[in-house]
């Protein structure tokens, strides 16, 4: 069973935020990190920022939802360094907040596209080579938005809840091959979390306050650490499971 350190792993979303912080806490540890966005100048400052600490890695620009440019990162991944083995879906387009009666399908399209749908493509692109090495990790990512069915979200919290059976479903299928598919909540200080402070300074400090760590978490402080474990070899036997990472925000009184 391979170490942490000689894995290779595919971050989305690698740009900013949450997927920043887990491609730099993967590369710290000595993985090879293929960062991939829709945008390349923010995924290429990732990679940049890994060569600099002394770490690995390549920019792919990439919509998830792009089946075919999906199968070339992942192909490219192991072309450029010998394997793929570790997949982290947590690139997600955000759509605005609608009633459900009122929801457009064109906003029920893309947070489907890029959610589920993109989860699925690198799942799919990935997991002829981690059969063959009867190795893989899968870490795709969910949000209290959907398990607990916040209002006027529901394009982006039915997504959410897909990606929980879309997970649990492969971990039952895939298991036999090695390969371990987990599904982490976060509960971060996102760069759309900073941007909802700035709008409603007052619901934001009443949010924290809620926490019972005073805080949100930090993507690559908080977030990421669990990532690290799912995608290394002490998880060999964890899998199928929702992994909140909120500071026990969302145990319920």
């Amino acid at each position: 069973m391979k170490q942490l350190n000689e894995k290779v792993a595919i971050v989305t979303g690698a740009g900013q935020g949450i997927g920043k912080g887990i491609a730099l806490c993967l590369a710290k540890r000595g993985v090879k990190v293929i960062a991939t966005g829709r945008r390349l100048e923010p995924i290429e400052a990732t990679i940049a920022e890994i060569k600099e600490l002394g770490g690995d890695g390549l920019a792919m620009s990439c919509d998830s939802a792009d089946r075919e440019r999906v199968f070339e990162v992942v192909k490219t991944a192991v072309d450029t360094f010998g394997s793929i083995d570790v997949i982290v879906n947590n690139g997600q387009a955000i759509v605005p907040s609608q009633p459900v009666e009122d929801t457009e399908y064109e906003n029920m399209l893309k947070a489907w596209q890029s959610g589920v749908i993109g989860s699925l493509n690198y799942m799919q692109a990935a997991f002829p080579y981690m059969k063959e090495q009867h190795e893989g990790r899968i870490i795709n990512f969910a949000s209290a938005t959907g398990m607990f069915g916040i209002a006027g979200q529901l394009a982006y919290g039915s997504n959410k809840e897909a990606l929980r059976g879309l997970t649990k479903i492969a971990s039952k299928e895939w298991g036999q091959y090695g390969i371990c598919v987990n599904i982490v909540l976060p509960g971060a200080e996102s760069p759309a979390a900073k941007a909802w402070a700035e709008k409603f300074p007052e619901e934001y400090a009443k949010q924290v306050n809620l926490n019972p760590m005073k805080r949100f978490g930090d993507p690559e402080a908080d977030i990421a650490p669990v990532v690290a474990f799912l995608a290394g070899p002490d998880s060999c036997y964890f899998s199928g499971q929702s992994v909140i990472v909120d500071g026990a925000n969302s145990i319920m009184p």
